[in-house]
């Protein structure tokens, strides 16, 4: 008799190629992301008789920056994971029961750890421009985390004036925003988005939410986005990262986590519940399985 052999499923298609895609969709968010910060904070006078450089250190260029990085960050991921690249989008999808709570864990060690090596990149790649800045502070790139350093170039930290429970307030809003309008923008009843420009309208979001948001605290809005580069920092400033602005670590893991969650019942239990009571069925050729920051009818 014949024996018939079945080749076993690759690794990749399951929980192990979601998080590869979770790690590279988040390296891309950070190198262009933190990148654009770099250009925004080191080349600040190195026009003409040192004038300030034209564009580099605008706000808009932070802003507009990372609502391309995030753009570009889904684009990689989105089929394959939803391109979350966020741990605050995967708790709230989680607690929403859109998710499995057995890749929560797994997907936030891909997000932060895909953080933690873009910043490693940006950090040699920047390295000329960081010891010239730290320089004119008379700092070395040890002392980078030093509140004249530039540690600022990876991770967020509040402006003088916002106290604690401003900082908190405004990254919790800033994220339950964040994910209450990406569950709006990814849902197939309520004038969905097609042609795959998910990630396009999800980034102009970013966008709008660093114009109105983004100056008391930097607008981490992500756990991964803060957390991932601030360890990278810690090994290179001997943890002086970690302790920076009064162990100001916890508020952009914390708030963004408790923020997204909101969001996320809010827009189900409102709008979500609106839809649901009239019947509306997806719009159009609406697929929300397999789209960027994916929405599935029931834990996968």
């Amino acid at each position: 008799m014949a024996r018939q052999f079945t080749s076993r499923p690759s690794a990749l298609a399951g929980l192990w190629g979601e998080c590869i895609a979770e790690f590279f969709g988040t390296l891309i968010l950070l190198l262009f992301g933190d990148g654009c910060v770099a250009t925004f904070a080191l080349f600040t006078n190195i026009g003409a008789n040192n004038a300030a450089t034209p564009f580099a250190n605008e706000w808009i260029v932070i802003i507009l920056g990372w609502g391309l990085a995030v753009m570009l960050g889904i684009y990689v991921a989105g089929a394959i994971s939803g391109a979350h690249l966020n741990p605050a989008v995967t708790l709230a999808l989680a607690a929403r029961g859109k998710l499995p709570w057995s890749k929560v864990v797994p997907y936030w060690v891909a997000q932060v750890l895909g953080g933690f090596v873009a910043a490693a990149i940006l950090y040699f790649v920047y390295q000329g421009a960081l010891v010239h800045a730290l320089s004119l502070n008379h700092l070395t790139i040890g002392q980078i985390a030093d509140p004249n350093g530039y540690g600022g170039v990876f991770y967020t930290a509040p402006k003088p004036f916002v106290g604690t429970f401003g900082a908190f307030c405004d990254e919790f809003v800033g994220t339950a925003l964040l994910v209450g309008l990406i569950f709006a923008i990814v849902d197939g009843r309520n004038q969905p988005v097609q042609a795959n420009l998910n990630p396009l309208i999800i980034g102009l979001l970013v966008v709008a939410i660093g114009a109105s948001f983004g100056l008391n605290t930097g607008y981490a809005i992500n756990p991964a986005r803060d957390f991932g580069p601030r360890l990278w920092i810690a090994l290179v400033s001997g943890g002086a990262s970690l302790s920076a602005n009064n162990y100001y670590f916890w508020i952009p893991i914390v708030a963004p986590l408790l923020g997204g969650v909101v969001g996320a019942f809010i827009y189900d239990f409102t709008v979500g519940k609106v839809l649901e009571a009239r019947g509306l069925a997806k719009s159009g050729t609406a697929e929300t399985k397999g789209e960027a920051v994916r929405v599935p009818s029931e834990a996968e």
